[in-house]
């Protein structure tokens, strides 16, 4: 099987959800012998934001990449075969991380938009960190349309992303969460995207809803699919 190089951390429980999910999906979809029947991957975890910011880790407008990104992408293209991003935000700067790797970067957006598709959606709610325009642009390009939610809101999921991260979140991430959520669907939306990683694990009951999409998810199972193709090995 080929392998998956890991540029993750961003953050550090969405990439050990990540690697799980890849275990799990390997038993599903692969054949089985020992410890073999997974596709060999490398992660390495990002200790730092994804763009330059200050003191406070707020990011640097015009936004600019953490050098350090591109020296984790090269050190990851030297040992597989293609890369994942265990961030949703961070494919704003996949073509440069492409080209740093040399490997190609299996997008979780493309992966996410793909179980849209699938779906039938129509009409798409955006639950994001910062802002859902990595996702709102993409869906705009397919002709769908997306629905956000207000900027006072948006303040509080900030907060939940940064909770979960830090280990210390609370019933009022989760009551954030599900507030959010009823929001968007009051609003008529087909499904909604949790597109911030850290979002799900606030949610662990809304996870197996039909109209809820964890990106997280789609990419694991993008990801062994991707590793098991033109393979000869177990």
């Amino acid at each position: 099987m080929k392998t998956i190089g890991v540029l993750g951390g961003l953050g550090p429980q969405a990439t050990m959800d990540f690697e799980q999910r890849v275990h799990q999906v390997a038993q599903q979809l692969a054949p089985q012998r020992g410890t073999g029947g997974y596709p060999p991957m490398l992660v390495h975890y990002c200790r730092h934001p994804p763009v330059l910011s200050d003191a406070d880790l707020n990011p640097i407008f015009p936004l600019q990449p953490d050098p350090r990104m591109f020296v984790a992408a090269r050190m990851l293209g030297q040992v597989a075969d293609f890369l994942v991003i265990t961030s949703n935000g961070v494919h704003f700067m996949q073509a440069a991380l492409e080209e740093a790797a040399g490997r190609p970067i299996l997008s979780m957006i493309e992966a996410t938009l793909a179980e849209v598709a699938r779906r039938g959606w129509q009409r798409v709610g955006v639950l994001a960190f910062q802002t859902p325009q990595i996702y709102a642009q993409a869906l705009e390009l397919r002709g769908l349309q997306s629905e956000s939610v207000d900027a006072s809101v948006q303040t509080k999921l900030n907060q939940v992303m940064w909770a979960v991260v830090e280990g210390r979140a609370e019933p009022w991430a989760s009551e954030v969460m599900r507030s959010a959520l009823e929001t968007l669907r009051a609003r008529g939306v087909d499904g909604v995207i949790l597109g911030c990683t850290e979002f799900p694990f606030v949610l662990p009951d809304e996870l197996d809803a039909p109209d809820i999409i964890n990106p997280i998810a789609m990419l694991a199972e993008a990801a062994v699919r991707h590793a098991m193709a033109n393979s000869h090995q177990p």
